[in-house]
């Protein structure tokens, strides 16, 4: 998995607000509506031919079709298993006794894992509340909330994103959603985050049978019917400064290279697969990065990087483990769910509770 591609999956595996921006492919940028107004036959030929050169020798040129935004690829030819199995943990406070149960969540699925274990419903239906990084259910249903969510992106000190990143990527980008159907300058108010975060939804609404609501909506739905205490974990600013986390020089080579690999829906759709099946499978270590792409990324974009994950892994991993405690302590009854990269590494909230004299257990 080449490490830009890897760092635009994050939005879409670490973050509840990614997924929601397009909200099960109905509420993304308005650039599949303009595609479809100005989409022609050249370009469906076009875009077919560079499909059937960067599909893999697993996948068929039958296997990948099109829509408006370019080529597509059904998840179910990635996936071997529908079954899950997420990662699950038992936290216990061994002075009180009060405990509570991490799960590890996906934002992405392929419409057909719907089920999940008994273990977990049991948990879920003895639980008074649920804790998720962000109530996005309630957010997308509240216009003002979500108008604010995206005002979030615009840069606050007036400058615009062509001060951001080089003349050759600004160029891409444009000329990417002029292919599209048209860019709207208007839209140079917004930053890079917001960009790389619009380039993976495009991808997302690439792939066929995929839900982007996941586990966590899931079970924000089911809380809601119940009427059990929805509890976010982080606030909204915390999300928007998570998308928005790259320094400007990462953000261009991430951009530009994003760009390049647009075509490649077999690659993304691999990717997505890979890291489903690990967590189906209840992996509870599934990798923010390995050794292998951080090597790809430039020398001196290096220390970008390492500011880059902080921001959005490391420091809201403790803010994570802080709230966890903070319930425990409480003797809050709840199911404690955050993205299954949140328990990644030796900084997972997992391990940071060990750390802090809970007794960890995990169970499944």
């Amino acid at each position: 998995m080449k490490k830009t591609r890897n760092a635009a999956l994050i939005m879409a595996l670490a973050m509840a607000l990614t997924v929601a921006s397009c909200d099960s492919k109905k509420n993304t940028s308005s650039y599949e509506n303009a595609a479809q107004e100005n989409t022609t036959e050249a370009t469906t030929d076009t875009t077919t031919d560079d499909s059937t050169e960067t599909a893999s020798d697993e996948t068929s040129e039958e296997e990948l079709s099109e829509n408006m935004l370019g080529t597509t690829a059904d998840i179910n030819d990635y996936i071997k298993t529908t079954d899950i199995n997420p990662p699950l943990w038992k936290v216990t406070d061994p002075e009180s006794g009060n405990s509570l149960y991490l799960l590890g969540t996906m934002h992405i699925l392929p419409e057909a894992a719907k089920d999940y274990p008994e273990k977990v419903m049991d948990i879920y239906k003895n639980c008074d509340a649920i804790a998720v990084e962000y109530d996005t259910v309630s957010l997308m249903s509240d216009a003002s909330a979500f108008a604010a969510f995206q005002n979030g992106f615009v840069y606050k000190d007036g400058s615009k994103i062509t001060d951001h990143i080089s003349d050759e990527t600004y160029k891409k980008l444009t000329d990417y959603f002029d292919s599209l159907g048209g860019y709207n300058t208007m839209l140079d108010q917004y930053n890079t985050g917001f960009f790389i975060n619009q380039l993976n939804s495009i991808m997302l609404l690439r792939l066929e049978n995929v839900q982007t609501s996941g586990t966590d909506e899931h079970f924000i739905q089911l809380a809601k019917n119940d009427n059990k205490e929805i509890i976010s974990i982080e606030t909204l600013d915390t999300q928007i400064g998570a998308i928005s986390a790259y320094p400007d020089d990462l953000a261009d080579y991430v951009l530009s290279d994003c760009l390049d690999d647009m075509d490649n829906i077999d690659g993304y759709a691999n990717d997505i697969s890979d890291i489903y099946e690990a967590w189906a499978n209840g992996s509870g270590d599934i990798l923010f990065d390995s050794d292998m792409d951080v090597d790809d990324i430039p020398e001196d974009l290096k220390d970008d990087y390492d500011e880059y994950k902080k921001t959005m892994l490391n420091d809201r991993n403790k803010e994570m483990a802080e709230k966890a405690s903070e319930l425990l302590k409480e003797g809050k009854n709840c199911l404690f769910m955050v993205g299954a990269l949140h328990y990644s590494e030796d900084i997972g909230v997992d391990n940071l509770l060990e750390g802090m004299g809970y007794k960890v257990e995990k169970i499944a």
